[in-house]
């Protein structure tokens, strides 16, 4: 506890007073004059007139529905005014975006409504796109990566791992970090807490701990009555050849942080710097004496270090004025957080220090994806945007589903994270998510979908043909179960994973009075498709539900844990549907070829989807011009894996970022 003490009174000494301080100027080019200057502003065609133009169109086409005091799923577009809508636009200018993503689609007005002309939806879009969205960015900035950005328990994990070159690192004792925008790793909920500040300094302890397990006897102790034991490879290794002597051990202290601290704080360190840790290795020294022949007093800086805020945030340094290139230790750092969830290798920080890395980027990026380290866009990203979590929380009725218990559960989500990988490893296309004619299967899981010829535990990839009804992801027994009840199928909840997930297009909350799926208190009965339809035949449910239910009805011959039926009970599975934009299909061959028409609205929400993962932030509408380059890049190279990350990082929203006021 003394120690301990001693160790938190120093710990001011390299952390939080210092987290504003911009820190020292590393050899990078400056950027030219041109990057520096101010980003001009966007110029957009004359403005729309409300009253005239755009009134009369919510009145004849929208009002109906989306007026009085009980308007359609809450939603109200009765503004009234122009000074309305720039009331509505400050409080929920997302409001405006869902809007034009329908009106776009083709889902607003729903089906059974009169529909606007073509120019009368472009008058629409154009007021909302060109007018109310660019003003709103105008007046509040477009957002960008935060300048300081703390690593998430997943990122904190790795970088120990990489950093001290374990095989493997837990950082258990860490709390979960909160959820925005659907991933863990967003800069406004990464808070730290005084409670958290001690499970750093505990979690710093059990990597020291692990790191002394490496120990073995060493050559470099000079007394020859004794031995000396340190790690003699990784962080050591700079002085696995340097004697140990009485009056040397803060030397080899020294030599240890020069090489360690570039990697911590992953950036150049000055000699300053440097002597801010020494006094931990001094204290060190006091405690246990010059001669004490442990590590410990190389451990008790390197312990300070990983309890630094250079260590545990991402800090990034603000242009002096306009819109920049990070520089290049940063990009290193946003490219390596991006692809593997962890800090920069060796050959990144080489290429940084010659500022080479923009020049290599692209070979850069596919050489990232090729390594081990890229699992964590299976484990982090993509597990994170299928909501792959909640498979563990799946709990099928025994009673109803007997042949589902663990190993089947673990077959199924080995199935999708290897369906992920094998996508990003082997550079597929991005539609490949949306129907494949492959997948990767074990005997136990090949039995659960009825294919032959697949023996043994070892996963293998499995080609797939029509009349085995799978391929991409919404067939995998792993979506199917998650999105399922335990007594049942259920539409909507798959229905909502597939707008959500795939399109990234979340249906709006239900309203507080929505009526349950009973009658006068008794529960309806029939098939699923069934009891929905009675539920539908409220106008106030049907109007969500018929921009729902139509992506999950297309399921419904998947029964709830995955397994391919042609019944439910005694009827016949009927699993056709219309989709919001008035197409029908009567199958899931059927849905699935319908599929292949949304592919613009797959690629689009996947790359919002990662954009949001890299930068750690959600995007607005000033964002979008970015989004529609990098789709169309992605699309002109066929929606490989790969072309897709390259135009993320290649994009003024990666590359770049404004001066701000802080």
């Amino acid at each position: 506890m003394k120690r301990l003490r001693l160790f938190l009174s120093l710990l001011p000494v390299v952390a939080f007073p210092f987290v504003f301080r911009a820190w020292p100027a590393e050899p990078v080019s400056k950027p030219d004059k041109q990057a520096q200057q101010q980003t001009p502003a966007i110029q957009h065609p004359a403005q729309i007139d409300f009253k005239t133009s755009v009134a009369p169109l919510l009145a004849k086409y929208c009002l109906t529905c989306h007026a009085g005091e009980t308007p359609k799923a809450g939603l109200s577009l009765d503004f009234g005014s122009p000074e309305k809508v720039q009331e509505t636009l400050t409080s929920d200018h997302k409001l405006f975006e869902r809007i034009a993503q329908r009106l776009t689609a083709g889902s607003m007005p729903p089906a059974s409504r009169p529909k606007p002309s073509d120019a009368e939806r472009n008058t629409l879009l154009s007021w909302i796109n060109n007018d109310l969205l660019p003003a709103y960015a105008a007046s509040h900035g477009s957002g960008q990566v935060a300048r300081i950005r703390r690593l998430s328990k997943v990122e904190y994990a790795n970088t120990v791992r990489d950093l001290f070159y374990f095989k493997e690192f837990k950082a258990d004792d860490l709390p979960p970090d909160d959820l925005g925008y659907g991933f863990d790793n967003i800069a406004d909920l990464l808070s730290v807490s005084a409670n958290q500040m001690e499970l750093y300094l505990k979690t710093a302890e059990q990597a020291l701990v692990q790191l002394d397990a490496t120990a073995k006897v060493s050559k470099n102790w000079a007394a020859k009555d004794g031995t000396y034991s340190e790690p003699d490879d990784g962080v050591f290794l700079p002085i696995k050849n340097v004697e140990l002597k009485f009056n040397n051990n803060q030397v080899r202290v020294r030599m240890v942080l020069e090489k360690f601290l570039p990697r911590a704080y992953r950036r150049p360190v000055t000699p300053e710097e440097i002597d801010k840790l020494m006094p931990f290795a001094q204290l060190s020294l006091a405690q246990e004496g010059e001669s004490f022949i442990r590590p410990k007093s190389t451990y008790a800086p390197l312990r300070a270090a990983l309890n630094s805020p250079y260590f545990l945030y991402r800090i990034e340094q603000n242009p002096a004025q306009g819109t920049a290139p990070i520089n290049e230790y940063e990009l290193a750092s946003r490219l390596s957080y991006f692809l593997w969830s962890s800090m920069p290798d060796d050959e990144l920080f080489d290429l940084a220090a010659k500022n080479q890395l923009r020049a290599h980027q692209d070979e850069q990026v596919r050489r990232m994806l090729k390594d081990p380290k890229a699992r964590a866009l299976t484990e982090n990203f993509a597990e994170q945007w299928l909501h792959l979590a909640a498979l563990k929380l799946a709990t099928p009725d025994p009673k109803l589903f007997p042949e589902f218990d663990e190993p089947l559960r673990q077959a199924m989500r080995e199935e999708t994270e290897r369906f992920v990988a094998n996508i990003i490893a082997d550079d597929r296309s991005i539609m490949d998510f949306l129907d494949a004619d492959y997948t990767f299967l074990n005997e136990r899981l090949a039995k659960h979908y009825g294919i032959a010829g697949v023996t043994g535990d070892e996963f293998r990839r499995v080609t797939l043909d029509s009349s085995q009804h799978r391929g991409g992801l919404l067939t995998q027994a792993s979506i199917l179960t998650l999105t399922s009840p335990p007594t049942r199928t259920s539409p909507v909840k798959r229905g909502i994973w597939v707008v959500q997930t795939l399109f990234n297009d979340p249906p709006a909350p239900p309203p507080p009075d929505v009526p349950p799926l009973e009658v006068n208190g008794v529960a309806l009965t029939g098939t699923v498709r069934q009891v929905l339809e009675a539920h539908r035949a409220n106008p106030t449910c049907a109007a969500c539900h018929s921009k729902i239910d139509p992506f999950g009805l297309a399921l419904e011959n998947f029964n709830a844990i995955g397994v391919w039926r042609t019944t439910e009970g005694a009827a016949t599975i009927d699993a056709s549907g219309t989709l919001p934009n008035g197409k029908t299909y009567r199958d899931l061959a059927g849905f699935r070829a319908l599929l292949n028409d949304k592919k613009n609205d797959f690629r689009k929400a996947f790359v919002e989807e990662l954009l949001i993962y890299g930068l750690g932030r959600g995007l607005e509408h000033a964002d979008q011009t970015a989004v529609e380059k990098i789709c169309a890049s992605a699309q002109d190279q066929q929606d490989r894996f790969s072309s897709v990350i390259l135009s993320i990082v290649n994009s003024d929203l990666f590359q770049k970022r404004s001066a701000t006021g802080n």
